[in-house]
């Protein structure tokens, strides 16, 4: 059983989920209007249509609450922590943006559910964004508009998601073999499919340019003071162990 105290004051659905979403709406109208009641409830918990429920849900206020914090299965979950889940049997990684619960009409049991916005990983840009792809890393998520609704029992567990100094931090310590640590730099809008902020403003190494991916190894010029891709400068690792004070090329010209 979730506990939850009160508060005191989409992956984008695919064009057959909406349909469906739409649909279902429809079947609930009486003169024009949505008819929240048990049969609906029953009815859009029963296809996991979190989404159409949450919408219809949030227009009777006596039925749909939300709160500060939820707890489930001894773990405390809270609003803007992130979280990975399974949806449609995909492991999805998203922030929490609202806990909420929705009231059974005939027995007072509560549906509680979190909306979600999503993370993307570099695999879900578009394919435009293909050629930075040696810039971007696996742990990297890009943050986006994209909300759905989801039960708690989809929650598998939390990660934590830190700035790419902050990352950068956990990785010198040793401390990040769990697969849990990831790291945001740039947000992404699925719509007008836009990297924000733009890569030019990030920070850039080496000669080609590049924004840094902490998932490469560089090696330092004691010379002009950059970070090198090794495959750059034409070095594999071996080699570079072997170099005591490394100068590039472009400074030994």
């Amino acid at each position: 059983m979730a506990e939850v105290e009160k508060e005191s004051s989409n992956e984008k659905l695919s064009k057959d989920q909406i349909e469906q979403d739409e649909k279902t709406q429809e079947d609930f109208q009486k003169n024009g209007e949505q008819i929240f009641n048990q049969e609906m409830f029953e009815e859009l918990a029963k296809q996991k249509n979190y989404n159409a429920l949450a919408k219809i849900a949030e227009k009777d206020k006596t039925q749909f609450k939300i709160f500060k914090r939820l707890k489930w299965k001894g773990q405390l979950y809270q609003i803007n922590e992130s979280i990975r889940v399974n949806f449609q049997d995909t492991l999805r990684i998203g922030i929490i943006k609202r806990i909420t619960s929705i009231k059974s009409f005939i027995d007072n049991q509560e549906l509680p559910l979190l909306q979600l916005n999503w993370y993307y990983s570099k695999m879900d840009l578009d394919s435009q964004w293909e050629r930075y792809m040696k810039c971007f890393s696996e742990y990297e998520l890009f943050l986006t508009e994209i909300s759905d609704f989801i039960f708690i029992g989809q929650i598998i567990d939390k990660v934590k998601v830190l700035s790419l100094n902050e990352y950068d931090s956990f990785l010198d310590d040793d401390i990040s073999g769990q697969n849990r640590l990831f790291f945001m730099r740039c947000t992404y809008n699925s719509e007008k499919k836009s990297i924000n902020p733009n890569l030019n403003e990030l920070e850039k190494v080496c000669f080609c340019e590049m924004p840094q991916n902490p998932d490469l190894v560089y090696i330092f010029c004691e010379s002009c003071k950059k970070w090198l891709h090794m495959d750059c400068v034409h070095l594999t690792e071996d080699e570079a162990k072997n170099i005591e004070e490394y100068i590039c090329v472009q400074c030994n010209k």
